[in-house]
């Protein structure tokens, strides 16, 4: 069965290891900031639906297209959506 809920998701860069993490969560609350900009407070990484192991930086692309299909498994749904 899969969920109606959307998901959202960011990319969280590690400056030591030169890599990114996905982190995934349907529980991530909408911030508008002082100059209308919107972002969002996702929770703590264990609190998250999902998080993804290191992502090499320089071949970041095909890395998501083989964590994405894992993601909509483990979530069991497509609605996700990339936000900052």
């Amino acid at each position: 069965m899969l969920t109606n809920c959307v998901a959202k998701a960011k990319l969280v860069f590690n400056k030591k290891l030169k890599s990114y993490k996905l982190v995934v969560a349907f529980n991530a609350h909408k911030r508008i900031t002082a100059g209308g900009i919107v972002k969002y407070a996702f929770p703590t990484q264990s609190k998250c639906a999902y998080v993804s192991g290191d992502l090499l930086a320089e071949n970041l692309a095909n890395e998501l297209a083989t964590v994405l299909p894992s993601v909509y498994k483990t979530l069991r749904t497509h609605s996700v959506e990339f936000v900052e």
